[in-house]
């Protein structure tokens, strides 16, 4: 009998061993396959990333000049708005939605229709991507998903109330697992399966959610019209604590080195303790609220106003670094390009890229139509919509070639 156990531990371990091993690669597989992973040619995070921070390697070269322009929405009689959602971008691909119910995906090297689909309420929000999904949500309830190619609907998920807010993306890092975060006025923030549609958990607020749930350092944040940043815990969706901050918060925060930064219709933009909620300091002085969701590089804050002006604020301080005025108020977020320029719009018609050293123009386009949305920097692509139903991609000047050394 010993002689018996002795060789079924001979034969079993070494092939426990090789399962395990097996299980092992597979998940590797699976994780290589899953994750996503953004390359300087592609946009697909609405806000630069899981953070929302709002940042893009991409150096882009000006004058900047109009590729392309999509109409993807027709001023219908009695209706003011006529909003294009900010767009994302992956493998040649534009996706976007509009007011009038439509959601397309456009060729980004000439903006012609690839597919459309309909659905019976606005797109407000961005969309995100998950392998081989686009996810988006509706003011219908529903959270779309469909194939990025094909534009065949893979599943939805129906909340309780209509869906302003741009989706976010999240790997968890243990099983490599995607999932869709999104917030909803019938004041939850839910956790989906990226494959499947299904809840893993959601987390009730006081009021209405309208913008992006940020990602970092295990925690996911949010902000709405009940005044409070709220912070859980991404995997299982536990409160962590609340933050007060006054007044509604109609955008994503962003998080940076654990710090969470937020704008917010009291007035001010603020920085927080990711750790303890401390607050670490408050900007503004003018009575005119803040609707843009901040951005952030190395030591600056830059965020856009209802007071017609654009700030760069100190992130250890809070002390101003200086303002750029435009002619309208600024709702558009921007994109920090290269740690070089920030780019944004604003409701005065025009799409600007600013020096983030001193906030001197480098570049201004003249579209006409308010431009609310937060750009696109995807390759040599700036992709932005605007309050007249189009969708419009400007495209970086040709390289310079150096010139030639004599012999």
């Amino acid at each position: 009998m010993e002689q018996f156990r002795l060789g079924m531990k001979r034969f079993c371990y070494p092939m426990l061993r090789l399962l395990f091993l097996c299980c092992l690669l597979t998940q590797i597989s699976s994780a290589q396959v899953t994750a996503p992973v953004q390359t300087t040619g592609e946009w697909i995070h609405s806000r630069g990333n899981e953070a929302m921070t709002g940042v893009s390697p991409v150096e882009l070269r000006f004058p900047l000049e109009l590729a392309w322009q999509h109409q993807m929405m027709e001023k219908p009689k009695g209706q003011a708005e006529m909003l294009v959602s900010s767009a994302v971008v992956r493998a040649g691909k534009v996706y976007a939605g509009c007011k009038d119910g439509k959601f397309e995906c456009l060729n980004l090297a000439n903006g012609e229709k690839i597919w459309a689909v309909e659905a019976k309420g606005a797109f407000d929000g961005a969309a995100a991507f998950a392998g081989d999904l686009v996810v988006v949500g509706c003011q219908d309830g529903f959270v779309y998903a469909w194939n990025a190619d094909t534009g065949k609907e893979a599943w939805k998920y129906e909340t309780d109330a209509e869906i302003h807010a741009a989706a976010n993306v999240w790997t968890d890092p243990k099983t490599q697992i995607q999932k869709i975060l999104i917030g909803s006025y019938d004041y939850k923030v839910y956790c989906l399966d990226a494959k499947t549609g299904k809840q893993d958990w959601a987390a009730e607020t006081g009021y209405y959610i309208n913008g992006g749930s940020a990602v970092g350092d295990g925690m996911v944040v949010f902000g709405g019209c009940d005044s409070v940043m709220h912070v859980h815990d991404v995997t299982t969706g536990k409160e962590v604590r609340q933050i007060e901050v006054g007044s509604y918060i109609g955008n994503n925060v962003a998080i940076s080195d654990g710090v969470i930064y937020v704008s917010h219709y009291g007035n001010r933009v603020g920085a927080y303790s990711l750790t303890d909620g401390a607050k670490i300091w408050e900007y503004g002085e003018r009575e005119f609220e803040f609707y843009a969701a901040p951005a952030i590089w190395e030591k600056t804050v830059f965020c856009g106003g209802r007071d017609k002006r654009f700030h760069a604020i100190d992130r250890t301080t809070g002390k101003a670094l200086w303002e750029f005025r435009c002619r309208d108020r600024i709702d558009s977020s921007a994109v920090i390009c290269a740690g070089k320029v920030a780019l944004f719009g604003s409701d005065d018609g025009y799409l600007y890229a600013l020096d983030v050293k001193d906030g001197k123009e480098v570049w201004q386009n003249e579209i006409g139509a308010p431009i609310k949305t937060s750009p696109a920097v995807a390759g040599d692509y700036v992709i932005v919509g605007a309050d007249d139903g189009s969708l419009y991609a400007f495209k970086s000047a040709a390289p310079t070639s150096a010139p030639a050394t004599k012999p």
